[in-house]
């Protein structure tokens, strides 16, 4: 019999292809991989292990994947009004977003969370905070051509970004990508050196695309061409090339999609409390372009429950008179859990629960004990609720455990950020 570091033995084990519930299958864990999934029996007689976690009445599925967050944004209005700009103050904002960026990442954690990407101007802080945690990270360089805390001109963004590059890319739990943030917000030169860059270092780029009609119209009148065209001459558009928030889109802009393999993230709660409805994530999916889930700027959208966001997507393919555009369950699932993982040019290990992929697994409580496999894969879209999750592994280490956090104190992390937006200035 072979030993092995841990065996998870839950009741229902969602398949690799996402198409059903398998029931009374064990998953067994050796280093950081997932080794072999199998019916429990078979799993109990070719291996042992001192690690061997039973959960009745529970799913494993894979770790979820947040397409789309700026991270370190918790606004207190109280803190904001005392803010005065002072040397002082620019220390102690510091620590109110290195704090209030380790408050999310454990709400994300806690909600099944186990990658997320990144779009703030603060790759430093959210690296660090990110590493401290445990959590699995993929961060934006940004790139623009107007100031922010990062930057104050295009010359500079590069500098500052590529050196970050140099110094973080080989770290094992954090992926780095060039956050262009939008179209109207880079020079034709500053394209032209995004092309450069991306053609010798192999870096994703991200951006908001078509989100707005007045500047889409106000670029296509400077440049002569839609933006997705632009992209393409200017050598951008790729399999590693992410869309956000696509509104805007006409056939041929899909044609370019499709050819270049782009990937599409949309954030469905922030965009309609943006007052947007034009993300038609099933016109994407049927024209067999991936598209994954975040859930946007914390600023508006405070909720990091991806399930609420999946079954929102879910809701409003209903709203489509024709049946064959409504999302299946293997579409819905897949919103949140591996086209996140493709997005990201992590497909081959992450996203499933399947031998030779990165043990990322959560582990959801069902309260109803008589429901069948059957049943509950019908339902599963109103199953799998954020608060009935109870475990989390990444890479194979347990981050969570029964509700509690084991690599950051919650209660003390609480404290300190409560208390440093009550400090006067």
């Amino acid at each position: 019999m072979q030993n092995i570091d841990k065996i998870i033995s839950p009741k229902w084990v969602l398949s690799s292809k996402n198409d059903c519930l398998l029931e009374d299958h064990s998953i067994a864990i050796e280093g950081n991989i997932i080794k072999e999934v199998r019916p429990s029996r078979e799993i109990l007689n070719k291996y042992s292990t001192n690690s061997h976690l039973i959960l009745k009445n529970h799913i494993i599925v894979p770790g979820l994947v947040n397409n789309n967050i700026s991270t370190p944004y918790i606004f207190s209005k109280k803190y904001l009004k005392n803010k005065t700009i002072t040397n002082r103050d620019d220390l102690k904002n510091k620590m109110y977003l290195s704090l209030s960026a380790k408050v999310i990442i454990c709400k994300m954690i806690k909600n099944g969370i186990t990658t997320f990407t990144d779009t703030s101007t603060y790759p430093d802080i959210v690296l660090k905070a990110a590493i401290e945690s445990g959590i699995r990270a993929n961060i934006g360089l940004p790139i623009m051509s107007y100031k922010t805390n990062w930057a104050n001109k295009e010359q500079e963004y590069f500098k500052k970004s590529i050196s970050f590059f140099d110094e973080y890319r080989d770290n094992p739990s954090t992926k780095l990508y060039l956050n262009l943030n939008s179209i109207n917000m880079l020079s034709r030169k500053g394209f032209e050196k995004v092309s450069k860059i991306i053609s010798e270092l192999d870096v994703p780029v991200r951006m908001y695309l078509h989100e707005d009609l007045n500047k889409l119209n106000i670029f296509k009148k400077k440049y002569k061409h839609r933006p997705i065209r632009f992209l393409e001459e200017m050598g951008l558009l790729s399999s590693t090339f992410t869309a956000i928030n696509p509104f805007h889109v006409i056939q041929s802009d899909i044609n370019l999609m499709k050819k270049y393999k782009v990937h599409v993230v949309h954030s469905p709660t922030s965009n309609i409390i943006n007052h947007n409805m034009k993300c038609n994530t099933e016109y994407f999916l049927k024209n067999k372009i991936k598209v994954s889930l975040g859930t946007g700027e914390c600023a508006i959208n405070n909720s990091l429950d991806l399930f609420t966001e999946m079954r929102l997507v879910w809701l409003l393919s209903k709203l489509n008179k024709d049946k064959n555009n409504h999302l299946d369950k293997k579409e819905l699932l897949g919103l949140i859990m591996h086209n996140g993982a493709n997005a990201l040019g992590l497909n081959f290990n992450m996203g499933k629960i399947k031998a030779n992929y990165s043990a990322d697994i959560i582990s959801i409580k069902v309260d109803d004990i008589d429901v069948n496999s059957l049943s509950l894969y019908n339902s599963i879209e109103n199953e799998l609720i954020s608060d009935n999750i109870e475990n989390v592994w990444i890479s194979g280490k347990q981050i969570l455990k029964n509700k509690k956090l084991l690599t950051m104190n919650e209660n003390m992390l609480y404290d300190e950020f409560t208390g440093l937006i009550n400090s006067k200035v």
